[in-house]
Parts: C-alpha cells; structure tokens; sequence
C-alpha cells in the first residue's frame, strides 16, 4: 500500500472517531452532511462517502439516503474511470428503489447504471435495467418515460438492431410530444431517425427528415444545430458527395464552436476535424486534410473516445499511403496510442479489488448485526469499530505483500505478451508492400490497406482484454495471413481446422496465443524453400480447455533444438502464460523425428470461458 493510501487510511479513522462521537446529530443527518461535503470538496470525496456508509451500516436510515450513497458511490468511481465499480454501486442503489418511482432522482439512478452497462458493452444487462425501470413508472409521466424509451433506443442502436431502435424512437418522440415546452427535444429526438432510415436503405426518407429539420434552423438550440449538419456530412460522405459533406462538417464545426467548453465538446471537435480531414482526402486537397488531421490529433488522448483515436490512427495511415509520405508521424501517434492503452489497462486493476469490497460489506453487516446484541453505548461502538479499522488495515497490508505483487507481475506478463504479438518488423514490411502496391494497384492497396487498419484495430481492443470471442481471434488469423500474403505471394498455404467446436459458438479464449507461432512457420520455417508451403492451424475442444496444433512442412528445426525455440521473446511468454494457466507449456517436435517429411509441429493447450463473466 502506498504512503498517501495509508494517510488515507489514518485521516479516514480520524473522522470516523469525530463523526461517531457526535452523540447529538441523528445518524440520517450525519448522513446527509456527509454527503453534502462530499460533493463540495472532491479531494475526500470518497473518505466522506465511505464514512456515510459506515454510519448507514451501524444505524437504521431511509432507504433513500441509502440508495444516494451508492449512487453518489457510483459517480465518484465513474469520474475516476472505473467502469466495473461504478455499475456495482449505481445498480445497487436502483434495488433500493421499492415500488413507483417517487422522485426524478430515482430515475438518475436507473439512467445512470444503464449508461455504465453501454459503456462496457453489456448490452442485456442494459434492457434489463430499462425493464426493471418500465415497470415502475406510470402511464402519464411522460418525461421519464421518454427517457426509458432513449434508453431502450440507444441499446438497440448500440447493438446495431436499427429496427427496434426506430421503433423505440418513435415511441419517445410520441411521448415527448405530449409535454408542454419539449419542441426542442422532439426535434433533437429526430436526427438519429434519419440515421436509422439511411441504414435500413431508405436513403430519400432519410434526407426528407434532416431537410424539414434545418427547415427551423431559427428555432434550433447549437446542440441541435450541430447534430443535424453532421448528420448531413455524413449521409453525403457515404453518398460520395465530398464537396457536399465538407459544407455540411464545417457549418456544423460553426455551431460547435460556440458551445461551452468541456469534454463533450472536446470529444465532438476531434469527431469534426476528423470528418473534415476525410472529406478533403477524398477531394486530394491533402495540405488541408493534413491541417485538419493534425487539429484533431492535438487532443489529449486521456479526453477523447477510443473510437476516435482509431478513426485519426486510421486516417493517417490513409493520408501517408495516398501522399506517399514518411510514416514516422503515424508510428508516433501509434506510440501514443499504446502508451494511453497501457496505463488504461494498468488503472483498470490498480483500483479497489471487487473480493475486498465484498469482504468490507460483510464486515459492515456483521457490525449491524451485532450492534443490538453487545454494543450498549456510543463509546464501546468507537472502539469496536477502531479494531475493525485496525484489524482492516493490518488485513490490506499483509495482502498487498503476499498477493498485490504476484498479481501485478502477472498483469505486466500479459501485457508484455500482448504488445509482442504485433511483431515492428511486420508492421513496417505490410506498410512498404502496401506502399509498393499503391503504385501498380491503388484499389488492391486501398483494400489491404483497409485490411491492415482493421487487424490493428482488432489488436488495440484486443490488448485490454484477457479474453476475446473465439470468432474475433480467428478473424484477427486470418486478416494476418492475408497480409503476409501480400508481402510472400504464392509462398505458402493456411487452413484452419476445427474439431467439436463451430467458428461462431460463444466461446472466449485468450487473445494472440497463436499468432507468433504461425509467424514463426512463414518468417523461419520458409524461409529458403523451393516449394510452396502449408500452415495447418487444428482446435479442438477437450474437457477444460482447448487444445491447439500448429503444423508447417517448413525446412524444421534445422538443427536447433525445441528448448533454443522457445527461448525467443513472444514464445517464452506464452509458455510461462500457458504453465501458469494450464501446468502446461508449449510442446515443439520436429516432424523429422517422427518421419521423413520435413517441418515443425507446435502443441499447447489454452482455457477458455463460455461467457465474458465466467
């Protein structure tokens, strides 16, 4: 634990002897203030709100100042980035929500843990927390049931299922219509309407939408405004309709730029500039793309979307190809890119442990049980509860010595292993191929090109992931082969086998375990032959995990043995990966050993999972 942890710790047993020695407050108007000066000084924020919740543990309070706690719980956590802790305390304040919702407050709390759920793309979760919603509202309070069906539309939006979302935003702008001084929202209500209609093919119905809306453009609010001409930009984007589109980004960058700073409007600008860059691309005015591209790689990569820095890492490397420019620039923004995964990634285990905050509210309920049975005065609860707090921070010491660290080499072992995958020099030979290929075929070139931007995209989602959907990782397979392809034609031949298990079953394994060793077939096992070469990837389905073949017909060891294979970076850290997970590691054998046909096969088994919460 750290020295600003433990004077967390000291500060947080100060107040709580101060607090609990108050004898004249009620304990729901501790709460309250508590709460209050946790909103007013964010430094403590969470030191007040974890004092609340002892108070609330100890003490019989309305469910209401409850579910507020949490709640605000929820919001501290979600302001620091941790996704997985803001959900835990949002839903718990909506099972404190009993019968009809009774205050607008009450529906912050259901809107907010639906909001933590999109973010981390669990989309059931998601209508299972509007349903629970639905079913306390009435039929005649129309406010909060237009934002139930928001919620139900920007799932299905999310999900992509464009025809339940059209059916939920018609059923929200019905409702919306039915409140007084709500012409506003019916009409920001409308745009993605547009949206939704353009995917389904209805391009004229579309167009006829955005057309009667800017028809107001008197009565509409910067927000509005804005929403619209993007909206625009991007239907005459697809509709190739450049010079169109770029009228459209730039009337929409207008009224942007009037709306009050923050990081809605930070977020939306790179968006923008993006759009603008893309749109001049297509035009070949490259000087002004380049302007654009660089105003919206300016932001700080810690305040915008993750799909906004694979849009302008995309982008760049469409603008070098197309411009036959040096990639340094998109190699520096790609180290940016990674350095920001990183420490994501680190921060993601580096919060509260869930186990440790289940054991915290076991200990709280403990305490409440126990309060009638032997606590007969104020002073015997301080001390009590001093122990607690004494024992607790003994507890987290002695965990963070014997545990903390072999957790946290563990999550740097992956992350070594995932960044190794990507192998630099890969990257650099598909970049000149793809370069090279622009000159005899600029369609070819752009496809792989877009080839190469997916397979990286796949990589950067994939890095923060301990588990990938089986169907991902191979698709990640195959758009690798076909780029080394591109770079060896005609030199070898993959297939993928599978056995007891389908390509699309929901099933989630560990991400880029077999892609070094298929590397290692076509960068060594090929090398020098003078016939055409065969990959031959085998997954089969075993009682506890899956077991992998990865056989070549390459020219073999070629007098190494296995143990020297294994030392290279990538292979020794899935071994030590596989023998942590597994007890096992990987097998190498040389065909010849078994035979006289030349080449190298490679066995390991991997775990996997049949859902993401598993």
């Amino acid at each position: 634990m750290s020295k600003n942890a433990f004077l967390c710790f000291i500060l947080c047993c100060f107040l709580n002897a101060c607090i609990l020695n108050d004898t004249e407050k009620d304990p729901s108007e501790k709460v309250k203030i508590l709460q209050k000066k946790s909103s007013e000084n964010q430094d403590s924020t969470y030191i007040y709100l974890q004092l609340a919740s002892k108070i609330i543990a100890l003490n019989p309070v309305k469910d209401s100042l409850k579910a507020e706690n949490d709640y605000l719980l929820g919001k501290f956590f979600r302001a620091k980035g941790d996704i997985d802790s803001a959900a835990y305390y949002h839903h718990k304040a909506t099972d404190l929500v009993k019968d009809s919702i009774k205050y607008y407050r009450e529906v912050d709390y259901f809107f907010d843990t639906w909001n933590t759920y999109i973010d981390e793309g669990k989309y059931g979760d998601c209508i299972s927390t509007a349903n629970i919603l639905k079913g306390k509202l009435k039929d005649n309070d129309y406010g909060n049931l237009a934002t139930l069906y928001y919620m139900y539309e920007n799932t299905y939006k999310a999900s992509k299922d464009y025809e339940k979302a059209l059916e939920y935003n018609r059923l929200q702008v019905k409702t919306l219509e039915k409140i007084e001084g709500a012409d506003a929202y019916v009409r920001s209500a409308l745009i993605p309407r547009a949206q939704y209609n353009y995917n389904k093919g209805d391009i004229k119905k579309s167009y006829k939408i955005l057309d009667s809306l800017i028809s107001l453009e008197d009565k509409l609010n910067l927000n509005t405004l804005y929403n619209i001409y993007n909206e625009y930009g991007i239907h005459r984007f697809y509709d190739k309709n450049y010079k169109g589109a770029l009228e459209s980004y730039l009337k929409g960058l207008e009224s942007l730029k009037k709306m009050p700073d923050g990081d809605f409007k930070n977020n939306e600008l790179v968006g923008t500039y993006t759009n603008i860059s893309g749109a001049y691309l297509e035009m070949e005015k490259y000087r002004l793309a380049s302007f654009y591209l660089d105003s919206a790689s300016r932001f700080d990569l810690n305040k915008i979307r993750s799909s906004h820095q694979r849009n302008i890492l995309k982008q760049k490397f469409e603008f070098a190809s197309l411009t036959n420019k040096d990639f340094s620039e998109v190699y520096n923004y790609l180290d940016s890119v990674y350095s920001y995964q990183e420490g994501k990634y680190l921060d993601k285990y580096s919060g509260e442990l869930v186990a440790l905050k289940k054991a915290n509210e076991k200990e709280k309920q403990i305490l409440a049980e126990k309060k009638d049975l032997e606590i007969k005065s104020l002073k015997r609860i301080f001390i009590l509860f001093g122990v607690i707090i004494l024992v607790i921070v003994i507890s987290v010491f002695v965990y963070n010595q014997r545990t903390h660290r072999f957790e946290k080499l563990n999550i740097q072992m992956q992350q070594r292993l995932l960044r190794s995958q990507m192998n630099p020099h890969f990257t650099f030979n598909t970049l000149y191929a793809i370069q090279n290929e622009i000159k005899e075929s600029p369609e070819e070139a752009s496809n792989y090109l877009l080839k190469f931007s997916r397979l990286l995209r796949l990589i950067l989602e994939n890095s923060t992931q301990n588990y990938v959907q089986l169907n991902e990782e191979l698709e990640a397979l195959k758009k690798y082969i076909e780029l080394q392809k591109l770079r060896f034609p005609n030199k070898f031949d993959f297939e993928i086998e599978l056995q007891d298990i389908e390509e699309d079953d929901l099933i989630f394994i560990p991400p880029m375990l077999m892609q070094p060793m298929i590397e290692n077939s076509i960068e060594h096992g090929f090398a020098g032959i003078d016939y055409r070469g065969k990959i031959k990837l085998s997954l089969s389905m075993q009682k506890d995990f899956i077991a992998c073949i990865v056989e070549d017909n390459g020219k073999g060891l070629s007098g190494k043995k296995s143990n020297e294979i294994k030392k290279s970076t990538s292979t020794l850290l899935i071994n030590n990966y596989l023998k942590k997970t597994t007890k096992k590691g990987i097998e190498i054998q040389d065909k010849k050993s078994i035979g006289t046909e030349s080449g190298v096969v490679i066995k390991f088994k991997f775990p996997y999972k049949l859902t993401e919460n598993d």
